[in-house]
């Protein structure tokens, strides 16, 4: 799996499968859209942060979508790099978090489509080999977090931090203002935690 682009001010580490990347991830889409500001997505695992624990079944059932779809993107990553990860990724969560259609041989061929890639197959769902470059980019992005931490983890000019966590993304006219509330509260070293309750 290639190294994060030299110099890229802001990393996204996030699970295919986690509703609340897919929020951040849209946003920093669109800050990069607005700004210009360079993003280099990076893998993380719920299925390896939940690794050995008690779930519920729908809970256990998320977890192995996880494993599959994030060796499918370690695959199209090693091939494709940062821009062909983003692609697949946009595309898989359109459908699997948005419409909450099935992973099955449809949903896989139209990723693999969106990002013009050939070589990978579906087959490459329980392909366990893919699995140690999924911890290694999982474990990457825990250590710049410094403790264990979800999904997702994003990192602005060198500060690290769990989130934000988005219940939706921010409506376009506040996009780069909350960009720019997260990076100053994260260049400020004595910031620790600031959470509110969740509207709804």
């Amino acid at each position: 799996m290639p190294d994060e682009s030299p110099g890229a001010p802001v990393t996204i580490w996030f699970d295919p499968v986690c509703p609340f990347s897919w929020n951040t991830a849209r946003w920093l889409r669109a800050v990069a859209d607005k700004t210009g500001v360079v993003i280099e997505w990076r893998l993380m695992s719920l299925s390896v942060l939940n690794e050995g624990r008690e779930m519920p079944p729908q809970q256990q059932s998320r977890m192995r979508d996880s494993e599959r779809i994030g060796r499918l993107m370690a695959a199209i990553r090693d091939q494709h790099g940062n821009a062909g990860l983003a692609n697949a990724y946009f595309a898989f969560a359109e459908r699997y978090l948005d419409r909450s259609e099935p992973i099955d041989d449809r949903l896989i061929g139209q990723v693999l489509d969106a990002v013009k890639s050939w070589d990978v197959t579906i087959d490459v769902l329980s392909d366990s080999s893919w699995d140690e470059l999924v911890w290694r980019s999982h474990q990457a992005g825990q250590d710049a977090l410094g403790e264990t931490g979800g999904s997702p983890i994003v990192r602005i000019n060198g500060h690290s931090f769990f989130g934000p966590v988005l219940t939706a993304p921010p409506d376009p006219e506040m996009v780069e203002t909350l960009f720019d509330a997260v990076g100053a509260l994260g260049a400020i070293p004595q910031f620790a935690q600031l959470q509110r309750p969740r509207s709804g």
